[in-house]
């Protein structure tokens, strides 16, 4: 007896050349392979990406997209994304793909040397013809044999090279970090104390105190990313910023630290003097604040480590900590450095004063991003906890008898203004001014129109800045328009799994992420930082050049 699988392929054979058959005299159809050419490439992160370019009028029915893995190969989870509806005559309401399709599916598990994966397709013509399933078998080569990965976790490839590769970018990447806004209020006490310090016998004590806490604090973040991932959350690099009650006691925190730096709240025992700060404390504090940025190099070393996982991950993200402490090592060990240095005096006081500024920004800054998280009940219990934290900073400074007492109110206040603005709410969010929608995403895609994809977050200060100083500027928007560009800004200000799900395709992990899709050919990943000249040269070089 004949199987219903195998018999219902053979009528779709015999249908489609009847229907073949009887069209012939009007269209000539495209053989299978011209039709359907199919491509498959093994990524460096131990990604299966099988994709299509179809002529027009040629399309494939999702339900018939398979990855397959053979010959202890594991496949993880189809990646794809969703279709066009389409009534369709064979098949009823389905979701088809027109143009251009991408999917792909991570290797969990490998017991041979090669990774070999079948691909299974199904497509027709508008003009009547269905062609039958298809099957292509692809082996890629590269890997030692008997390799064994968790589930969740990739093939590591190329190991001699990549995590090398790797090491290095993340080395540079925590170097650069200390040039990035969002760390120069950390680094302006790290710079009073290093006066302050200045000729001492423990400054290499105070090196050693900096350097824990910056590589403690990074290790950390990659131990939560690797536990939050395995329990499937869809996160990426500045993940804790996506939670409206870290963004409050960062809030709090700051607002803290700038009445420390105005001498409004100089009392005994406070814990992070801003003259003699805690080297440790300070170096979590410049990891924390350090996450808004993403500068080049972090992009490579930090989709590598999460894609990769475990020991990978670990060691990537304590390189960086060891790139971004760097230059504070070297100003405490180098005595020519600390030659350099001017003395301490009276200028310190009016030093700290100036770095209030940037301080109390942040706390601007923050309030705004809270209030696209969660609406303006974010910022209300934020200005009501930041008003008890004044009273109690301004008894405390009264009553240094009931400095217990007050540092058991803040702890409190804190506490409850991050728990307030954690509870759900019937308030609007208001974070994403164009909403993402997918499908209509990827219409646009399969349409060939040439499209412009941005992936910012409001916390990011790397994706405001290069908004301000280059995509908001008049000579970029003649030039979107000249080439007939669609901009696509998709925000992850908030959590969103389909969002990251979109980044990890380009093998990102965090923002900004730039896209150009030309009208012809395959997506183009931009730099993070942008210029007006570097946007137009991409444009002309893959859209023609404007006039």
């Amino acid at each position: 007896m004949i199987p219903m699988k195998r018999l219902f392929v053979l009528c779709v054979v015999f249908f489609g050349t009847f229907v073949s058959s009887q069209l012939s005299d009007d269209h000539e159809f495209l053989p299978v392979d011209e039709a359907y050419p199919t491509e498959a490439e093994l990524t460096d992160n131990g990604r299966v990406i099988a994709r299509w370019v179809m002529p027009e009028g040629y399309y494939l029915y999702k339900h018939a997209l398979k990855l397959v893995g053979k010959e202890g190969t594991e496949l993880g989870t189809l990646v794809i994304p969703p279709g066009t509806p389409k009534t369709d005559e064979f098949f009823g309401d389905v979701e088809v793909y027109y143009n251009f399709l991408e999917i792909s599916a991570r290797v969990i598990g490998q017991s041979h040397a090669e990774v070999v994966v079948d691909i299974h397709y199904q497509g027709c013509a508008d003009a009547g013809l269905c062609y039958p399933p298809e099957l292509r078998e692809f082996r890629f080569a590269g890997f030692g044999p008997e390799v064994e990965i968790g589930s969740g976790q990739s093939v590591l490839a190329d190991t001699g090279v990549s995590i090398w590769v790797a090491i290095g970018s993340a080395l540079l990447a925590g170097l650069i970090l200390n040039l990035m806004p969002c760390v120069f209020p950390i680094l302006s006490i790290k710079a009073l104390s290093l006066v302050q310090s200045a000729g001492e016998s423990d400054n290499p004590r105070h090196a050693v105190g900096y350097l824990s806490g910056v590589v403690a604090t990074f290790l950390t973040l990659a131990i939560l990313l690797l536990v939050l991932r395995e329990f499937g959350a869809a996160i990426g690099w500045g993940f804790q910023l996506q939670s409206p009650g870290f963004v409050a006691a960062m809030i709090l925190l700051f607002f803290v630290m700038s009445m420390n730096l105005l001498g409004v709240i100089e009392i005994p025992g406070f814990g992070i003097s801003m003259t003699r700060p805690n080297p440790f404390m300070t170096g979590v504090l410049a990891v924390i604040v350090a996450t808004p940025c993403t500068v080049p190099f972090m992009a490579a070393a930090i989709g590598y480590a999460i894609s990769q996982g475990g020991i990978e991950l670990v060691l990537i993200m304590g390189m960086m900590g060891v790139g971004m402490a760097v230059p504070y090592i070297a100003a405490t060990a180098i005595p020519q450095i600390a030659a350099w240095l001017p003395r301490p005096g009276r200028w310190m006081v009016t030093f700290k004063r100036v770095m209030s500024i940037p301080m109390v920004l942040t706390v601007v800054w923050l309030m705004w991003v809270l209030t696209r998280q969660v609406g303006m009940m974010g910022l209300l219990w934020s200005l009501a906890a930041v008003v008890l934290l004044t009273i109690a900073a301004f008894v405390g400074r009264q009553q240094v008898k009931w400095l217990t007492s007050v540092w058991a109110i803040m702890a409190v206040v804190i506490a409850g203004a991050v728990y307030a603005v954690s509870l759900p709410n019937d308030v609007p969010q208001t974070t994403k001014s164009e909403t993402f929608e997918y499908a209509k995403f990827e219409g646009l895609v399969a349409a060939q129109r040439p499209l412009f994809l941005n992936v910012t977050a409001d916390w990011c200060l790397t994706c405001l800045a290069n908004e301000r100083t280059t995509l908001s500027r008049d000579v970029v928007k003649q030039a979107f328009d000249h080439h007939d560009i669609t901009y696509i800004k998709v925000d992850w200000t908030n959590r969103d799994a389909q969002v990251t799900e979109l980044l990890e395709q380009f093998g990102r992990y965090g923002v900004p992420m730039y896209v150009l899709y030309p009208s012809n050919g395959q997506p183009v990943v931009l730099p993070q930082v942008l210029t007006p000249d570097l946007v137009r040269d991409y444009l002309n070089k893959y859209e023609g050049q404007s006039t």
